[in-house]
Order: structure tokens, then sequence, then C-alpha cells
């Protein structure tokens, strides 16, 4: 069995409002990617699956492509579109 590891993962704006928390936890096994991360938070929070497509995965306080590698002790952010104006 592939060794687990857990990561806490802040949410912004639209995404806090609509899971209702600012951040989540999510076990995963690893090797893991943004996308594998994605992937197990939108199962749980019909929220996150819904707004998918159009959120940033922030790496280490960096936006990362879906095939990015994470690891234990990342700082994870799930970043919804901004608009303003």
């Amino acid at each position: 069995m592939p060794p687990r590891f857990e990561l806490e993962v802040h949410l912004f704006a639209s995404v806090r409002e609509a899971v209702g928390r600012d951040r989540v936890r999510v076990a995963l096994d690893a090797p893991a990617r943004a996308a594998d991360l994605l992937d197990g938070l939108a199962r749980e929070h019909p929220a996150i699956a819904a707004a998918r497509r159009s959120l940033a995965v922030a790496v280490n306080q960096a936006i990362v492509g879906p095939d990015h590698a994470l690891a234990p002790g990342d700082e994870v952010a799930l970043i919804p579109p901004v608009g303003g104006g």
C-alpha cells in the first residue's frame, strides 16, 4: 500500500463561503499531484467540484499546474478567480 500523508488546504473567497470553512484537510497517497488533491476535495465538497475548472492551486505561495508533485508539509491554497471593478 502506498504511503499516505495529509495536507491542510486553505480556502479563499467564494470557495471558503461555499464550503463553510477557511481550511480543510485531505489525505493523499504518495506520490500525489495537485490534480489528485483536487480530485479528493471535489469528491468531498460539491462546491469545489462545481468550481474546479476555475480554481488555481497555490503550493508554497506559487501557482502550480495539475502535474505539480505535492509533499508532506506543503502549504496549499485554493484560489478562485478574482474579479473587481
